[in-house]
């Protein structure tokens, strides 16, 4: 073959594969540049189509299948967010895409319009209209504003979740690991649980919780130690607004140290809010009444035109302000009225009694008290706010036959969580942890608590015997004292007066002094080593007092916390810490102070 014919067949050749090679390019590459464009589905929600691919009507097809669901769901919970949040499609080439074999990831997010941001799925297109992705396992949340935009709160506090990887009804141990997750966060560090002796064979998340008392702890009397903890039980109603009191509790007294500050109207009445939120009810009910018309009060409106909003309220004030927001919504059990309200002890404030009528605030001790000129601590507020809501909830379940409370899911705890951030979200960052905390506990260490069950004929009231003892003991480690040999040094067969009291210290040889009972002569004693008797009553006049020994302080900003033996408690806080009941218990000073000033004038100091 010549020259020429050799050319001839090479330039043949060449051509032929060209054309090859424009043909497979042709039903492979893009026409043109690939874009991205937005269709609106019959709800409302967009998805994304492609155009520039080679056969991109069967491409869209495969995508409008793939992304509706997720649209559809993520255009509620834009519509939810008041314009917070918003879904967000990205088209990009992938590394390997080539002239052959054009590659592009199609992915659907969901933002806030700021840092945040939530992968929802993705999509791979290739050429011959290849579509494939990965169905995320659970995507029920993509709902929920509520939820997302907990997420990511949570997210800015550290705390990340992974919404994909926990759909289910809430357990316990979830819960309590979230809320665990949170109050550390706040506090800017791990929590201390070198002091709680129960649960030393279980987790570190269970003695945490057991600390900040989101899991209650029980002793019989034979000292057997239980717990309310069962890390499979579902959350009731009960349980949730339960934790988040605690938590509330704990992050204003340890983070914020304003557990015994006063509070606004306006600042109770959000609180009332809040609990009113944490239920989460469904509302899919046959009944004339919803919870949802329950949570609809404008609650800083009430407390604005009451003339309360900025104004620190004492306990009538708290009653005319809950009264008034209960008139702005609606009435499941009752139609109230101001036919034979009951008598209390210590108000005829009209406010006072129609809530003491319907349950819709607590006594101030334990009887028929209330304290109206009391002012209302941080502490008495969170109280009294549960306390209103569950009272409403309780009518809200009785009015529906307790036909629509539902389970709560994991998703109700991440968002509950997310309250619980927003609460104290215009807390400026500088006001968190910044204020001194001081510790002072006049212990020894040897054993000097006495009770006084079990000591003889006259153990019910064998109380003030009981906190001379611990006095004659705390004095002199060697004391020979008893609880019925101190009753002994009287001829008295009820309770004892200050006078007996003070008999039997001298008869023990215990020093002691009198001082007038303010706060400032109780904390100065204990700043100096010494220890406080003290009696009290949290009861009507006619009625006996009690007694306690305070031994010790917390004082962490302006909020201070008694440390106390009580010979005849019936708390269990101190078995968390190893101790028997009564010895060690804590006592918001606020109250312990509004309880031993109406009862008596003075306090008696050993040392």
């Amino acid at each position: 073959m010549n020259t020429k014919n050799k050319l001839k067949k090479i330039i043949c050749i060449a051509v032929a594969v060209i054309a090859l090679a424009a043909v497979l390019s042709s039903c492979a590459k893009p026409f043109a540049k690939v874009d991205m464009v937005r269709k609106s589905t019959e709800s409302g929600a967009e998805i994304p189509q492609v155009q520039g691919f080679m056969g991109e009507d069967e491409i869209n097809a495969k995508l409008s299948e793939i992304f509706t669901p997720y649209a559809d769901l993520a255009y509620k919970a834009v519509s939810d967010s008041d314009g917070e949040l918003q879904v967000i499609y990205n088209l990009e080439e992938s590394e390997n895409s080539s002239l052959f074999k054009p590659e592009y990831t199609l992915s659907m997010s969901i933002a806030d319009g700021e840092k945040h941001n939530i992968d929802i799925t993705e999509a791979t297109i290739s050429g011959a209209s290849r579509v494939e992705y990965v169905s995320p396992s659970d995507i029920s949340w993509l709902g929920s504003a509520k939820v997302i935009t907990s997420t990511f709160d949570l997210r800015d506090m550290g705390i990340d979740i992974d919404l994909f990887q926990i759909g289910g009804n809430a357990r316990q141990q979830f819960t309590v690991d979230l809320l665990v997750r949170v109050y550390e966060a706040f506090a800017d560090g791990e929590l201390d649980i070198s002091d709680v002796a129960v649960g030393q064979d279980k987790d570190e998340v269970y003695r945490k919780a057991v600390k900040l008392g989101l899991i209650d702890v029980y002793s019989d009397p034979d000292g057997n130690v239980s717990d309310s903890m069962d890390y499979a039980a579902a959350m009731d109603w009960y349980t949730v607004q339960s934790m988040s009191f605690k938590m509330l509790e704990c992050i204003e007294r340890d983070v914020y140290g304003r557990q015994s500050e006063s509070v606004t109207g306006g600042e109770f009445a959000r609180m009332i809010e809040f609990f009113c939120g944490v239920y989460m009810t469904d509302y899919d009910s046959d009944s004339a009444y919803s919870w949802q018309d329950m949570c609809a009060v404008d609650f800083a409106g009430v407390a604005k035109k009451a003339k309360k909003s900025d104004t620190v309220i004492k306990r009538r004030d708290a009653a005319e302000l809950i009264w008034k927001i209960n008139q702005n919504a609606p009435s499941y059990k009752v139609k109230f009225n101001d036919k034979n309200l009951p008598q209390v002890e210590d108000s005829d404030s009209i406010w006072v009694r129609r809530v003491m009528n319907y349950y819709l605030m607590n006594y101030y001790g334990d009887s028929t008290l209330f304290a109206p000129m009391q002012k209302m601590t941080v502490l008495n507020a969170l109280q009294n706010a549960r306390y209103y809501v569950n009272s409403k909830y309780s009518d809200y379940q009785f009015a529906n036959d307790y036909k629509n409370v539902k389970d709560y899911s994991n998703y109700d705890m991440v968002t509950l969580a997310g309250m619980i951030i927003d609460y104290f979200a215009d807390r400026p960052d500088e006001e968190r942890n910044a204020f001194e905390i001081k510790t002072v506990i006049n212990d020894r260490d040897y054993n000097w608590f006495y009770s006084q069950q079990n000591t003889g004929e006259y153990s019910a009231v064998n109380c003030m015997p009981s906190i001379a003892t611990m006095a004659a003991h705390w004095y002199n480690e060697n004391s020979k004292a008893t609880v019925q040999k101190m009753r002994a040094t009287s001829d008295v067969t009820e309770g004892w007066t200050a006078f007996e009291l003070r008999n039997g210290l001298d008869a023990y040889n215990v020093p002691y002094t009198v001082v007038d009972a303010t706060l400032k002569n109780i904390t100065d004693a204990l700043d100096e080593g010494k220890i406080v008797l003290a009696q009290y009553s949290d009861r009507p006049f006619s009625q006996s007092g009690h007694c306690y020994v305070i031994y010790g302080y917390k004082k962490i900003g302006e909020s201070v916390t008694f440390i106390i033996n009580d010979s005849d408690s019936l708390s269990d806080r101190a078995i968390i810490f190893g101790r028997k009941r009564g010895n060690g218990d804590e006592l918001e000073a606020n109250f312990a102070m509004w309880s031993i000033s109406r009862f008596v004038s003075d306090v008696t100091v050993i040392g």
